[in-house]
């Protein structure tokens, strides 16, 4: 869309969207990712404590590696969900493109009138698409947060 109106909307659309992913999973690596971080932490240095100057290497590399696992999968968890949503987004995202696409002709780009109607139902099919994957980021947080709360 070369429209600098239209482009401009659609930057809103998107800065609108991200400010609401960056609270979500804000709000998710305070609450539940930093807190495995700082217990995983905690273990590695009472492993270095337990293991002192004279333990064996294995086993203090063990014993770190085993501090670490639940942090390391909060944030597989953490990433693989968040890998999903913007997939999904993506494909929600290149559908609009489609169905833009669908709609055009040879020429059509030096009539005004239709570039209009196609730069609308761009528009309105991305501020659709945007304000669905908003309203997913919830149940998003809530699935991630049941996941880690096992963990």
């Amino acid at each position: 869309m070369s429209n600098p109106e239209v482009q401009a909307k659609a930057q809103a659309l998107m800065a609108k969207l991200e400010g609401q992913e960056r609270i979500v999973i804000d709000e998710i690596q305070r609450l539940h990712v930093r807190k495995q971080a700082r217990e995983a932490y905690a273990c590695c240095v009472a492993c270095f404590d337990k293991a002192g100057t004279a333990g064996p290497s294995e086993t203090l590399g063990r014993c770190v590696q085993n501090c670490q696992m639940p942090y390391q999968q909060a944030s597989n968890i953490l990433q693989q969900e968040v890998s999903n949503y913007k997939n999904r987004l993506g494909r929600s995202m290149q559908d609009c493109q489609d169905k833009v696409r669908d709609m055009l002709n040879p020429g059509d780009e030096n009539d005004a009138r239709k570039m209009r109607k196609v730069e609308d139902t761009w528009l309105s099919c991305t501020a659709k698409s945007v304000d669905e994957h908003i309203a997913l980021l919830k149940p998003l947080k809530d699935r991630i947060a049941k996941q880690l709360a096992g963990k």
